[in-house]
């Protein structure tokens, strides 16, 4: 009998991990489906779009060329960290500047840098542009990427390869190059696959800081899809199409971009050719400083805005503080802010548990899956998932309450949730459960008090990881809760597409709020379980 409740079990949590996993697919099957008879004058339309080729050229050349990079920007300070005491010191940094959401960066550059900011002159950096939006894309990629590279130089024998570098005459910055940046680079795919995959069918960002004509191609998918006027499904199904295609053309690009740059390494290695990118490779030790005071600057002017400090007062000053801003709108954001609490919260636990689960399944297994198999959710185009996914919610005649937000949050905190944990769950060592079961533990006890006790560090920040996801999700909040179900970021996006400024601020605000505060109190769980792997 506890045999076959063993096997029940078994099957129960492949199924459901295994399901979830696999709703991207879903989703995009289920979203190449066409709603409206598919007519040659249909396409016919659609390739005779205005502004259509200089929008899809916009979109692919920002997708790749921001998380480029992002990608060498961060592996340039990785090089200058990674052998310094001061390595963990920079992870821990790296918290507050994860939790940032993409359009709380987005709106901060416009407050700080356009012209009208608070600097009273004009940098050069336009509200709505293509230079600002891949600015936005490449400050918060390149955290992103550095935690990637510190889990993966956890791995790899770096310290040995920097040595034998050294040892044929080699100077510092060229072993990096020459020995440690290509196996990262391979290493690395999926993250930048994901990070190009993200910036391709972002619609928030896009939106808000993105230029308007053309616009980007991922803002005119969303608004034909959920366009219900003549001819824009036929559009919507096409450009869907189109996207995907984009998504296969971005994988081409990546693969012959890592072909060029392994050719390269060799070739500047083996001719020994001047080689300038690495000389001012210290100058990056700088970045992570000013990416910490640039995060607090943005959260400074959010705070001040939104108490009605005024920047072009003839004579600004503290005095004008004032609350009334969040008193007269706390009837406004207070369920918005208790929705994504609950959603955030949700999808957050149970991403992270079912991340748990597939890598315990495929320990018992003795064989683990391939990572692209599990972060299906990241790595292909968003709005084409949520397309699906809505249409199997209308089928379904599902409700629209947040119950099914969460289930469409679930596959990416569940992803980045794996993502996180699956290197400190790997690196447990088998011998401390033999131990436990040595001394009449069982099975599951020995995972419980030992096991997971020793992840609950790397736990502590997936949940938070997942968390902040969660709160940035707009898409799926906005196409699977028609609009009915609000969150924090579903109204930063309403309300700054205006132009009152406190008001955007204090939304925006409010929603990095959120992930901070995740991080902050996963920092002060982690510190109680320090001697824990993963921590």
């Amino acid at each position: 009998m506890a045999t076959k409740v063993r096997r029940l079990g078994l099957v129960c949590g492949w199924s459901l991990v295994a399901g979830i996993s696999m709703l991207p697919i879903l989703g995009i099957v289920v979203g190449l489906w066409p709603q409206e008879p598919l007519t040659f004058a249909g396409f016919e339309s659609f390739l005779g779009y205005q502004g259509l080729t200089t929008s899809i050229v916009m979109t692919l050349l920002t997708a790749i060329l921001s998380s480029l990079i992002s990608l060498y920007i961060a592996f340039v300070v990785y090089s200058q960290y990674h052998l310094s005491q001061r390595l963990q010191s920079f992870e821990k940094y790296l918290a507050p500047l994860l939790s940032m959401p993409h359009l709380a960066i987005a709106i901060g550059l416009v407050f700080l840098f356009s012209d009208g900011s608070i600097f009273f002159v004009d940098s050069g950096l336009p509200r709505k542009g293509l230079a600002t939006l891949t600015l936005t894309i490449v400050i918060k990629e390149v955290p992103f990427f550095l935690l990637i590279f510190s889990a993966l130089g956890r791995q790899l024998p770096i310290k040995n390869w920097l040595l034998q570098g050294k040892a044929l005459g080699y100077q510092a910055y060229r072993c990096w190059w020459f020995l440690v940046f290509p196996p990262l680079l391979k290493q690395s795919r999926l993250a930048l696959l994901a990070a190009t995959a993200y910036t391709l069918s972002v619609v928030d960002v896009s939106l808000l800081v993105g230029p308007n004509i053309p616009e980007l191609f991922a803002v005119s998918v969303y608004r034909w899809q959920t366009s219900f006027a003549d001819g824009d499904q036929v559009l919507g199904f096409w450009s869907n199409v189109l996207l995907l295609l984009l998504l296969v053309v971005s994988v081409s690009l990546l693969y012959a971009h890592e072909k060029l740059a392994f050719a390269g390494c060799k070739s500047l290695a083996t001719q020994g050719r001047r080689f300038l990118v690495g000389r001012i490779s210290p100058i990056f030790k700088a970045w992570i400083p000013l990416s910490g005071v640039l995060t607090a600057l943005m959260i400074l002017v959010f705070v001040l805005w939104s108490l009605g400090y005024d920047w072009h007062s003839s004579r600004p000053s503290f005095s004008q503080l004032s609350t009334v801003l969040w008193r007269d709108e706390w009837l406004f954001f207070a369920l918005p802010l208790q929705n994504s609490l609950l959603i955030a919260g949700l999808a957050g636990l149970l991403g992270v548990a079912l991340a748990l689960l597939a890598l315990e399944l495929q320990r018992q297994r003795g064989q683990y899956w391939p990572d692209y198999y599990w972060l299906l959710a990241i790595i292909l185009p968003q709005l084409s998932m949520v397309l699906g996914w809505q249409i199997l919610h209308i089928w379904l005649q599902g409700g629209y309450h947040s119950g099914w937000i969460v289930l469409s949050h679930l596959p990416f905190t569940f992803a980045y949730g794996y993502l996180v944990l699956k290197g400190p769950f790997q690196n447990v060592d088998e011998r401390y459960e033999l131990l436990a079961a040595s001394f009449g533990y069982s099975l599951w006890q020995s995972w419980w008090l030992v096991r997971f006790r020793l992840l609950l560090p790397a736990i502590f920040t997936g949940l938070a990881i997942a968390f902040s996801v969660s709160v940035a999700q707009y898409i799926p909040t906005i196409m699977i809760g028609a609009g009915r179900v609000t969150t924090i970021t579903t109204e930063a996006v309403v309300i700054g597409t205006g132009s009152q400024q406190n008001l955007i601020a204090l939304y925006v605000l409010l929603q990095s709020i959120l992930p901070f505060m995740a991080f902050f109190i996963a920092a002060l769980l982690a510190r109680r379980f320090r001697g824990s792997v993963g921590g």
